[in-house]
């Protein structure tokens, strides 16, 4: 409903701007209307031009004075109506023209300043009528850019010559006839660049008594010695040609020190730049280095396990047939695991796959010596071993697909874990390593395999996760399951297990405290048996004893005259320049 309103009213302004656009006096009361108070000013500026006897634009002349704090300005417009029809018919009662002149002379503080933009600063060495035979500050400024107070003497073409060759840098000139010293300047050039909204512009004012320069860009001690520099030629009487040289001085300074300014930024940024490549480079050798001393050990082991299996081939005719199939088969086991290993070392491209064959190779080496120690039972004439046997199955997979369970309890606490997205109860030696983003953070974790290759897929890795309380918990958080007992049932808590997978983003950061060396999160205290939290992070101690031998990888412009400068060359009794800036210099009178 606001948005409509706003649309109908933006609409109606605009066709009474259309309809007043010829006439200025009506263009100024509709832009008055509309809040844009300065437009309505310029309007009503230029109804007052075309008929100075248009009592009634003097009169709405005064309110958009006031709306923009030119009290002086706006007091003028008052009286120049009230002069003008000395019925007051023009105001709604006789009693409103008294009460509006009034208010804006007890706002105005009692001065009559023609058509200053901002009000007349109070001090010893006043700036006087500010105005000129070619109007006031703000429309000489407005044609030109330049103000010349009646009795001043510059070359005022030559000086908007500068402020055109300077463009698009916005330059502006006053030029009073008095003797203000440079503080006054300074205030009064600090007022009316605010006022005319020149943030990355210079406003220059000068008297027969100093010279001050407005500049949000730079400091007020450079606006001070750039007005020292040009303080004896004023002093001469040079007005033009000291005012061109301090104009083009403010500028060249300016971009002198932009040029600085951006030389040390981008040697800062080439210097954080190289550090980067210096790091990343450092990295890379320190990678390649570290992948090289291991492919050199896996290359080691993967000659031994060659060895051993032609040691079964060696000794597979001085045995009985049956002993030799047995040989033959844990052989045949090893050397496919063997092969495997090789291509992954062939095609490795980061730790994470030589740690992968490094499994291959430690559980071919673990084939061979299974049929060795069958070959060499046989040689001295021993029965053959039969501990392997009496082992419950330990793989999963096998076990859910072969109708048993494996026997958690007989298996020690140090070689078991669980996989950290599906909870799978697994052996150490059947997890990976995988990184994944939690939390906002990278972190390591262990996986079994089938989520281990879908992550390396590039699927979005899920992980299984129970209600509590309208939230979703991991599955390590829930204090009544158990992976070791509930993974391989058909659904836990009545549900079926895929109902109970959600993306990572869905679980709470509360439960990834990373630096606890239990978990114990939510419901109190460390979950499972008595053995400090399941293991399915690399840090966790079982997972890193277990697998020690193959670890993982200056602001202006606050008050006025702050950030204006000047110098006084005239000594105007005590006035000086030291609270903006300024400096004076002893001259003679150039009256």
């Amino acid at each position: 409903m606001m948005r409509s309103r706003s649309m109908v009213i933006a609409a109606v302004f605009a066709a009474l701007v259309s309809v007043a656009s010829a006439d200025p006096y009506n263009e100024g009361r509709a832009l008055y209307k509309a809040g844009q108070y300065r437009e309505a000013a310029r309007s009503f500026e230029a109804a007052t031009r075309e008929n100075p006897r248009n009592v009634k634009a003097w009169w709405q002349l005064n309110f958009a004075y006031n709306k923009l704090g030119r009290y002086a300005d706006a007091l003028r417009a008052v009286e120049t109506a009230g002069k003008l029809d000395p019925s007051h018919a023009f105001a709604s009662t006789p009693g409103k023209y008294e009460e509006t002149l009034g208010r804006l002379r007890k706002k105005a503080g009692g001065s009559r300043q023609g058509g200053s933009s901002v009000s007349e600063p109070s001090s010893s060495a006043p700036l006087g009528p500010l105005s000129g035979p070619d109007g006031t500050i703000s429309q000489q400024l407005t044609r030109r850019g330049v103000f010349v107070q009646t009795g001043a003497q510059v070359d005022v073409d030559r000086l908007t010559r500068v402020i055109r060759e300077l463009e698009p840098v916005p330059v502006r000139f006053l030029i009073f006839s008095s003797r203000a010293g440079s503080a006054t300047l300074s205030r009064e050039a600090d007022r009316v660049r605010r006022y005319l909204g020149l943030r990355n512009g210079y406003v220059i004012a000068c008297s027969r008594a100093g010279v001050a320069a407005s500049s949000q860009t730079l400091s007020v001690s450079t606006l001070r010695d750039l007005t020292r520099e040009v303080a004896p030629q004023m002093e001469g009487g040079d007005y033009t040609g000291a005012l061109e040289r301090l104009a083009r001085g403010l500028i060249e300074t300016r971009a002198r020190k932009t040029r600085t300014t951006t030389l040390g930024v981008l040697g800062l940024a080439g210097g954080v730049a190289g550090v980067i490549v210096i790091a990343v480079v450092s990295r890379r050798i320190r990678r390649t280095r570290s992948m090289r001393l291991r492919r050199s050990v896996l290359e080691r082991q993967k000659d031994d396990v060659i060895g051993q299996m032609n040691y079964l081939d060696d000794s597979a005719g001085a045995v009985s047939a049956l002993v030799a199939s047995q040989a033959r088969q844990a052989r045949l086991e090893a050397g496919r695991k063997l092969d495997e290993a090789s291509m992954i070392m062939v095609k490795a491209r980061d730790e994470y796959d030589l740690s992968h064959a490094q499994d291959l190779l430690e559980s071919a080496s673990a084939d061979v010596d299974r049929g060795r120690s069958i070959v060499d039972a046989a040689l001295r004439g021993e029965p053959p071993p039969e501990a392997a046997a009496a082992v419950p199955p330990v793989y999963p997979a096998e076990a859910a697909t072969s109708g048993r369970e494996t026997d958690w309890s007989a298996i020690e606490d140090d070689q078991r874990g669980a996989c950290f997205f599906c909870s799978r109860p697994s052996l150490l030696e059947e997890l990976r390593q995988v990184s994944v983003d939690i939390g906002g953070e990278r972190r390591q974790v262990l996986a079994c395999v089938d989520d281990y290759e879908a992550i390396r897929r590039g699927d979005p890795p899920r992980i299984r996760a129970f209600h509590r309380d309208g939230r979703s918990v991991p599955w390590y958080a829930e204090p009544e399951y158990d992976p070791y007992r509930d993974y391989y049932r058909r659904g836990y808590d009545d549900r079926s297990i895929l109902q109970d997978f959600v993306a990572l983003s869905v679980i709470d950061r509360i439960f990834w405290g990373w630096s606890r060396p239990t978990w114990g999160w939510g419901w109190g205290g460390g979950y499972g048996p008595d053995w400090g939290g399941y293991t399915f992070w690399p840090e966790h101690h079982h997972y890193h004893d277990y697998y020690s031998t193959r670890a993982a990888g200056a602001d202006y412009g606050d008050d006025y005259g702050r950030d204006a400068g000047g110098t006084d060359f005239l000594d105007s009794g005590g006035e000086g320049g030291s609270d903006a800036g300024g400096t004076d210099f002893l001259g003679v009178d150039q009256s």
